[in-house]
């Protein structure tokens, strides 16, 4: 099969209606195909949602991680710094009025957030910028050729620190992305999801990078 082509369409025609029909295998075949974007190109925030992960726990778990401690994920975000490192971060949209990068402080005030919501003491929606990540171009674990790397060890806690992402470049508006936790199995059990573009400008987080 012609490398710009995958299931009889080219690259550059697939949209994220596409990649949402194909199934977790489908998805990985597709990540072996693509080449990784350059860093430069990486600027802005991008749309996100989750393709399929396979399994129907692995999807629950991915709800509940995302939706539940933060809010619904709308977008991954990329600024780069040189040819080499950057940095990101995800937005949620969210009717807390603030959010930890911390994993339990993040549930906890969500919590607080349903039980207020009971009593219509809720805030307002907002769209909230965190999960910082930095992001740097790496050999995939998957196949050893390069990828573009989230890696969220330095900004998060336990367990949103073992995360990783890998993203490839589908066409100029389309990046297929694999995720991977350590205590969800790592790259033995990959977790898909999509970037669309083109993409709103790069605003910077609600909590600045600790490192600047």
């Amino acid at each position: 099969m012609s490398k710009d082509k995958f299931k009889g369409k080219d690259l550059k025609d697939l949209g994220y209606e596409d990649l949402m029909k194909l199934n977790r295998k489908q998805l990985m075949e597709l990540f072996f195909k693509l080449d990784a974007p350059s860093m430069s190109e990486m600027r802005g925030e991008y749309h996100a949602a989750l393709l399929d992960s396979g399994y129907i726990i692995n999807m629950f778990l991915a709800k509940f991680y995302l939706h539940f401690t933060w809010g619904d994920w709308q977008h991954k975000a990329f600024e780069p710094l040189d040819q080499h490192h950057g940095h990101g971060y995800n937005t949620f949209i969210t009717t807390q009025s603030r959010l930890y990068e911390n994993y339990f402080a993040a549930s906890v005030t969500k919590i607080v957030s349903i039980v207020c919501s009971l009593f219509r003491l809720n805030n307002p929606q907002r769209l909230a910028r965190i999960m910082l990540n930095k992001t740097s171009i790496v050999s995939s674990v998957f196949d050893a050729r390069p990828s573009f790397q989230l890696s969220y060890r330095d900004y998060n806690t336990f367990y949103t620190n073992t995360m990783t992402d890998e993203v490839r470049k589908v066409n100029d508006n389309l990046f297929l992305g694999i995720g991977r936790l350590t205590v969800t199995f790592g790259k033995f059990n990959p977790m898909p999801f999509v970037l669309i573009g083109p993409p709103d400008p790069w605003v910077g987080p609600d909590i600045e990078y600790k490192d600047r």
